[in-house]
């Protein structure tokens, strides 16, 4: 008999033109509701912006907003929106835009009543992802959630990646509290996606599912969705990056964010992640998904070696030809299969071509988180780093 836990509180309305739902979903929850986004000077992001206030004005909702989210959320500018929060006494956050956007909210909704956050505190003790923990604040805020790119899942997960920028860190924490109320996946919204965001934000959901799908604590729920996310993508992705405004594709590539999100949020990441966010703290201009995808094809040479029949399976959804292959050739084809994805997508990319300096990699090499991390012996990962630094 096999026990597993499953755990997915978030309410999920997905379909083309569900936005127009946000001023009743949010309005559920109270009439004063900050607005958590990147600048609204972006030209391309604006409209966007302004449908969504006129939305929420139709509906009698007060919006506050404040957009000032950056690419690996801070700590300085989530405290700064908890302080608004106060100030102006929300009673609920809306969450517009990819990871960054939302993770920053829901660190405002966590924390919002936990006075002064010992941050160095929070780091190392919100560490498990299926931990029951007591909530920071007497209350939280509830959070909506409206993702604009099919990636990062955070709209269905626990997870927070908060950047601690006076010790040049980046974290990723926990908490059961954080998961949204209810999340509104609308695929209409990420049409104006650029190819190059449309790929990386694509092949972080990826990882998303192929990570939550090699951990043993892996479910039949998570293996079955991590699959059908996996099998969406390796098909979705190649196509939509040359065909951005291609609806159906892009709902594709939408459910499997999807998927990968509660996948994910119900057996985590492994060993790319951390080592992707110890290149993100000392090089924060790099993006996530994009050092994911320098990782992945050194860390498949080595993994496929440890988790021979998982990935297998993996291989033969890249390869159908590999049904007939045993399960140590066809695992043995993956690395060389996901540099072939990679190359299509447009992502195959050294560290060293993407800008990241010898010194930077010494600084990522040397991290100490390097001794903590269970997935592996230490010189395995250090080496998976230096290998993908020039190709």
């Amino acid at each position: 008999m096999e026990n597993f836990n499953f755990y997915q509180p978030t309410r999920v309305h997905f379909g083309a033109g569900r936005l127009n739902e946000v001023g009743a979903v949010v309005g559920k929850y109270g009439k004063k509701c900050m607005l958590v986004t990147t600048t609204n000077e972006e030209a391309v992001l604006r409209p966007l912006y302004d449908r969504v206030k006129g939305l929420m004005a139709g509906a009698g909702i007060e919006v506050v907003h404040f957009d000032k989210v950056v690419p690996n959320p801070t700590i300085v500018g989530i405290e700064e929106a908890i302080g608004i929060v106060h100030a102006e006494n929300i009673q609920v956050v809306l969450a517009v835009g990819g990871g960054s956007s939302i993770d920053t909210a829901k660190s405002i909704c966590l924390f919002h009543g936990a006075g002064k956050v010992d941050w160095g505190e929070v780091f190392s003790s919100y560490t498990d992802p299926f931990a029951e923990y007591e909530s920071p604040s007497p209350v939280n805020l509830p959070l909506i959630a409206v993702p604009t790119t099919a990636g990062t899942g955070s709209e269905l997960t626990q997870a927070m990646v908060i950047s601690d920028q006076e010790h040049n860190d980046k974290e990723c924490i926990f908490h059961d509290k954080a998961f949204a109320k209810e999340a509104i996946i609308d695929p209409e919204l990420m049409r104006t996606l650029p190819p190059r965001m449309t790929a990386i934000t694509g092949f972080d959901a990826f990882t998303h599912a192929f990570e939550s799908y090699l951990r043993d604590c892996a479910s039949p729920y998570t293996k079955m969705i991590g699959l059908r996310a996996m099998g969406l993508i390796i098909d979705t992705l190649p196509r939509l990056v040359n065909d951005t405004g291609n609806m159906e594709l892009r709902e594709r590539m939408a459910q499997a964010a999807m998927f990968s999100g509660i996948s994910l949020g119900n057996a985590a990441a492994c060993l790319p992640h951390p080592i992707s966010e110890i290149v993100g703290g000392v090089a924060p201009r790099l993006a996530h998904g994009q050092c994911l995808a320098t990782l992945y094809p050194q860390f498949l040479r080595w993994q496929s070696t440890q988790s021979v029949e998982k990935c297998a399976d993996v291989a033969r959804l890249f390869d159908p030809a590999l049904a007939a292959a045993d399960d140590a050739a066809a695992a043995a084809r993956l690395s060389e299969l996901m540099v072939d994805f990679l190359q299509r997508v447009g992502l195959y990319k050294s560290f060293e071509e993407l800008g990241l300096t010898e010194d930077e990699l010494k600084e990522a090499e040397a991290c100490p988180v390097f001794n903590f991390l269970p997935f592996a012996p230490k010189d395995v990962m250090v080496g998976i780093l230096h290998d993908s630094f020039r190709f």
